[in-house]
């Protein structure tokens, strides 16, 4: 069983595990956004229905693939999509007291503190927590958790240890919903500007890290405890660069 989160790395999960499914091409000969695949053809079967009975009477027997991504990271990425594609503007223009739209957006700050109003068990999937309620209901027979940022390096030794079929990850990667990010290190505080994401082909956004001070870093903590929690990921951002740094070391 695969678990996954949106913006947590979840068309290129979904990839690759329609790839070992051997349905990768038919379901890019059905749309290029795999996701719609997912949904109309693989869901809808008769066979995903079959494998949910069979999971639900017989769970213990089930080896869980959970990817997640580091929830700073990702508070990021889903402010990002949330300002570009304006799925929670009214919403957020609402909680704010003022309009919200095409180029009238609103800061990252504002957004974690949008967060802190709603249930994020149950909202929008692309901000809600990456904590599965399978995860806190039943006990699997084994559990891998792959960190996104390392998924190039750890599916392949993934699939060694379970005779899966040998893929390069890298061939999941290319999405067209992402959005380019500087990866300049000492980019300027970012966390309260308010950024036109009218024309996302061209807009360049700084890096994660950019957005963050000490009290967002914390409250964003606060908002994904659970995340943190589960999937062992440092609350510390200097932690985590400290790890990033300790993973790109050659043969680490």
């Amino acid at each position: 069983m695969l678990l996954w989160s949106a913006k947590a790395g979840c068309t290129f999960a979904v990839k690759w595990m329609l790839d070992h499914m051997g349905l990768l091409q038919e379901a890019l000969a059905h749309h290029k956004w795999v996701h719609n695949f997912r949904v109309a053809k693989l869901y809808a079967g008769l066979a995903h229905k079959a494998s949910v009975r069979d999971f639900l009477n017989s769970f213990e027997g089930y080896r869980v693939i959970k990817i997640a991504r580091n929830p700073h990271k990702r508070a990021v990425s889903s402010y990002i999509h949330a300002a570009c594609c304006g799925y929670e503007d009214a919403r957020v223009s609402d909680f704010l007291g003022r309009p919200v739209g095409k180029h009238s957006g609103f800061s990252f700050r504002e957004f974690v503190a949008y967060l802190e109003t709603i249930d994020l068990g149950n909202c929008n999937v692309h901000h809600r927590m990456q904590v599965h309620p399978l995860e806190r209901y039943f006990v699997p027979g084994s559990r891998f958790i792959i960190d996104l940022d390392q998924s190039m390096a750890l599916l392949p030794k993934l699939e060694y240890l379970l005779g899966l079929p040998r893929t390069d990850p890298a061939d999941y990667r290319e999405s067209s919903h992402h959005t380019r990010t500087s990866s300049y290190a000492n980019e300027k505080f970012s966390g309260d500007t308010v950024y036109d994401f009218a024309d996302k082909k061209s807009a360049v956004i700084p890096g994660y890290r950019a957005f963050y001070d000490a009290e967002l870093e914390e409250r964003v903590g606060a908002l994904y405890a659970e995340d943190f929690y589960r999937y062992a990921f440092p609350t510390s951002l200097k932690e985590h660069l400290a790890r990033e740094d300790a993973y790109a070391q050659p043969g680490l």
